[in-house]
């Protein structure tokens, strides 16, 4: 045995690695230093520090015995007087290392140390071992002194600290690295979002976008195609983080590539070939649920497909509505479903709107959904007016304060600010004026999305009403001859008032007037056949000295 250094100077050693490891930043660095030092420390043969690796918790070994360093050594979990030190996080000072049932003879296989008395000793933080550290064969005595365990355990916490410390500093690198990702993959993932305002024609998009997180699954499109058509809507793609960005990026991407094709083909078999194309591409229990609206101004119509999300709200001039569509399955499950939409006038509201269900599954501090009653009374007050989205979104953020997003959230709204056509006319009822009212009916019925042929019917019967009262109501000598036309519609039917200040029939003539036989020289002749037969309900009556013939003609 050499002679045993003064405790004196292995404790300045100590206070000198104390200084030393407080500036170290680099692990490989650190490791290699607290080799070198320990030895010093403990003044012995061999110092070696075990470290886990990875969710095993095998513990791998870097040594002052560079045959160790050279190969990658590990303890495996459990194994050795290190495992059990380890996983007991209770130090162990034995004379003959060698011959403890619990050494670990394929490590000392690899080298040619004869080992004889080992400490080891756990590096703890609180109840967690960050690892462990050995010291073998002391160079002053034939085992290791107490005095010697309590200077390797006060090094081993100064190394603790330490590990703690570049533990702390890797994570917050890492943290900010991830940081960078996420910032520069929302960046990407907005580069397949189109602009959040914008004006197609008479046809206004405004959108309200607010993802969970820095990456989201929520998304929003719209596509101006040929023949004026707008194709617009809401997704979202289950799950979070990149896999749902990424399923994000697939969806519109296969969006924007396949919208030319709803110009000549309807909205519902384009979402059926959109599922197709999903289902090829995405990973088996994933989907997207999309909400779709083709938007037709020229034949004003609207065309929309709702698919795994909230159903589309429409204004109607009074209160918001929820357009009655019949629901489909999301996209990316079955290449063999079938997609159903819903058609109806786009005059059916001035306003509509889309959204994901991120809107109402946000809670409040009291764990109220804020579907449960503030989106209704949200909704209620926004009054139909131009800026009714920043109004929800106010109310949506008051309610949400204080309480963090569990779901993306989207909103898309479309306004039409084309201007209408009058609903009433006001004419002198002379033959010359009839084709007044024959535009008057086409350019409201063309407005309101009606069908050539429900259009053509009611411009016939309403010609056949004029024509009776410029013939019978009015007396040849009769000059101002005033007639006005009003026209209202819902959901399901077109009403037309006519008035006149002439002589009017009641229903009871109407009904003598078109039951056979039908012979003979009668007023109206057989343009009252014809005006019973288009419309579904007519009624002759008399208001405040006037005429009025009141026709109804229900809308499929």
């Amino acid at each position: 045995m050499s002679n045993p250094q003064p405790i004196a100077l292995r404790q300045a050693v100590l206070i000198d690695v104390a200084r030393r490891l407080s500036s170290t930043h680099d692990l490989v660095e650190l490791v290699d230093h607290i080799l070198k030092q320990s030895r010093e420390v403990m003044d012995c043969e061999v110092c070696s520090i075990l470290l886990p690796d990875g969710p095993s918790e095998d513990l791998l070994i870097r040594s002052t015995l560079d045959p160790i360093n050279s190969m990658d050594v590990r303890v495996p979990k459990g194994k050795g007087i290190a495992g059990d030190v380890y996983a007991t996080k209770k130090i162990v000072n034995i004379e003959d290392a060698l011959n403890d049932p619990r050494h670990f003879r394929p490590v000392a296989d690899k080298t040619e140390l004869v080992t004889r008395a080992m400490v080891t000793i756990p590096l703890l933080n609180g109840e967690h071992c960050l690892g462990v550290m050995q010291a073998i064969n002391p160079n002053h005595s034939a085992a290791f002194t107490p005095q010697d365990v309590e200077i390797f355990e006060t090094f081993g916490s100064l190394i603790a600290v330490t590990l703690l410390r570049l533990e702390s500093q890797k994570k917050a690198i890492q943290e900010a690295e991830n940081r960078q990702q996420l910032s520069l993959a929302a960046e990407i993932q907005n580069s397949f979002l189109p602009a959040p305002q914008v004006r197609l024609g008479d046809v206004a998009v405004e959108t309200f976008y607010e993802p969970a997180s820095e990456v989201g699954g929520d998304f929003f499109f719209w596509h101006q195609i040929d023949d004026g058509k707008i194709l617009l809507g809401v997704g979202d793609v289950c799950g979070k983080g990149l896999p749902a960005a990424l399923d994000m990026a697939r969806g519109t991407t296969l969006i924007a590539s396949t919208a030319h094709l709803c110009v000549n083909m309807n909205l519902a078999e384009w979402m059926t070939a959109l599922n197709q194309k999903l289902c090829g591409v995405m990973k088996a229990g994933r989907f997207i649920a999309i909400n779709a609206m083709l938007v037709c101004p020229k034949s004003r119509q609207v065309h929309l497909c709702c698919a795994g999300l909230p159903g589309a709200q429409v204004f109607d001039g009074k209160a918001w509505k929820e357009v009655p569509a019949p629901g489909n399955a999301p996209l990316g499950i079955s290449c063999a479903a079938r997609y159903e939409e819903w058609v109806l006038p786009f005059s059916t509201g001035r306003h509509w709107m889309l959204f994901t269900d991120g809107i109402l599954e946000v809670q409040n501090s009291a764990g109220e959904y804020f579907e449960d009653q503030a989106f209704a009374a949200a909704m209620q007050h926004t009054n139909g007016g131009d800026g009714f989205l920043s109004h929800l979104v106010e109310q949506w953020r008051t309610f949400a304060h204080g309480a963090s997003y569990q779901d993306d959230a989207t909103v898309l709204t479309i306004t039409d600010h084309s201007t209408p056509p009058p609903c009433e006319l006001a004419l002198s009822c002379h033959p010359d004026t009839l084709r007044l009212v024959r535009e008057f009916i086409e350019a409201w019925a063309g407005y309101h999305g009606l069908s050539d042929a429900i259009t053509g019917f009611i411009v016939l019967g309403c010609d056949e009403v004029m024509s009776n009262i410029c013939k019978y109501a009015y007396c040849a000598t009769s000059t101002e001859r005033p007639a006005s036309c009003r026209i209202e519609s819902d959901a399901d039917s077109v009403r037309i008032f006519i008035e006149h200040h002439g002589e009017g029939i009641t229903n009871e003539d109407f009904a003598k007037l078109i039951a056979p036989p039908s012979t003979g020289q009668r007023i109206g002749g057989l343009g009252l056949h014809v005006i019973s037969e288009i419309f579904d309900r007519v009624d002759f009556r008399r208001e405040a000295g006037k005429s009025v013939i009141e026709l109804m003609k229900t809308v499929p």
